[in-house]
């Protein structure tokens, strides 16, 4: 399979939202210019993107919306589905739980860990809620892929070394703290606060 540049996944990973926004309004037949209007992307570049796959698509004509999601889908994840496993049910993990995009038949989230005694045992969107300890033996069991930090920043390496005993290798970062992980674990952070302030900065140059 042909590696793509990170940035390139991240726009193909956009294509396919919209895709599946545009099977749900029953539009069968996209072009790249209406997917450039969509995206603010240039359709010169999501030809190209779409290029990186298998011939699909007719000139003038456009794509078969479900069939280049499809196409895509299977490129990238190659019909595997991502199992996510969640660390802090406060605010914002409840939120993480609540989201639909998490609930998803490419995207699931399987298991939430907390220390709060009170909230083990529950299940919220049909995820239930473990005691941390038993998150190496829940995470092998679920094949957890990613794990979630959604917890207080005092807490965030505390939780991401409990991860990385746990087996995770990547980890997406809610919490507005940098950790430190092994050289092998691959981190995402992202910090609400630097997004909403680089986004007015960007506006305002």
């Amino acid at each position: 399979m042909k590696k793509l540049p990170r940035k390139t996944i991240t726009r193909v990973l956009l294509y396919i939202r919209t895709l599946e926004a545009l099977a749900k309004e029953k539009r069968f037949l996209v072009s790249s210019k209406q997917l450039s209007e969509i995206t603010g992307l240039s359709d010169v570049k999501i030809r190209k993107d779409i290029s990186n796959f298998k011939k699909i698509g007719k000139p003038r004509v456009g794509y078969k919306t479900l069939d280049l999601k499809r196409t895509l889908e299977n490129y990238l994840l190659q019909n595997n589905v991502v199992h996510l496993a969640l660390f802090g049910v406060g605010n914002l993990g409840s939120a993480i739980l609540s989201y639909p995009g998490f609930h998803q038949n490419k995207i699931k989230l399987v298991a939430a860990f907390d220390i709060d005694r009170r909230k083990i045992g529950k299940t919220i969107n049909g995820v239930k809620i473990y005691p941390v300890e038993r998150a190496p033996e829940i995470i092998k069991k679920y094949h957890a892929d990613i794990g979630i930090i959604a917890v207080p920043k005092e807490h965030c390496q505390e939780v991401a070394d409990y991860m990385v005993l746990s087996g995770l290798s990547r980890i997406l970062n809610f919490a507005p703290y940098s950790v430190s992980v092994p050289a092998k674990v691959q981190v995402r952070s992202i910090d609400f606060t630097i997004k909403i302030l680089s986004l007015f900065c960007d506006a305002h140059k």
